[in-house]
């Protein structure tokens, strides 16, 4: 079923799907080639906004201070849930932003820790996103598909539709 979200709502919804995955693929648009890498999702804050650390030495962290457009796409094939999100990223320079995202797990990536002077904090302003969301059971996504097959209709896909995050 088609449910699309405005604003504060598509934000929620947003945030009720994304936060769970943690994991997406920051997709970029360069010299004529898509570049897709997996990052980890710190944040998504009440502002829809995505938070990200990453190093001033890869190519993320030294070539996007010019609101670099860019896609995240997040995907969990276990609870059928998939989310695409468009928006643009700015690297910030804020250090009480470092302290607040910091975590345990970052030290995995940045050994020196929150005071690393390459750890840098990445934002992604969102501005739409679309999303698939089937919280039914594998079999009951089979059954469907095999229902449609049979019928010659489409099968029932869950809810998906736009997030338009810009108000």
């Amino acid at each position: 079923m088609e449910k699309d979200f405005e604003d504060r709502e598509a934000i929620k919804k947003l945030k009720s799907l994304a936060e769970d995955i943690r994991f997406c693929m920051y997709t970029t648009y360069s010299d004529g080639k898509i570049e897709s890498r997996p990052m980890t999702t710190l944040e998504i804050d009440t502002d829809g906004n995505v938070w990200f650390f990453t190093s001033r030495n890869t190519e993320i962290g030294d070539e996007t201070n010019r609101r670099e457009p860019v896609t995240l796409i997040y995907s969990d094939p276990k609870s059928n849930t998939y989310i695409s999100v468009s928006g643009n990223a700015a690297i910030v320079e804020s250090e009480a932003r470092k302290e607040e995202l910091w975590n345990p797990m970052s030290k995995a990536w940045f050994p020196e820790g929150k005071d690393d002077p390459n750890l840098v904090v990445l934002k992604v302003t969102t501005d739409e996103a679309a999303y698939w969301d089937s919280t039914s059971s594998k079999m009951v996504v089979f059954f469907s598909m095999i229902k449609a097959v049979l019928t010659g209709t489409t099968p029932e896909g869950g809810d998906h539709g736009k997030l338009n995050l810009v108000g």
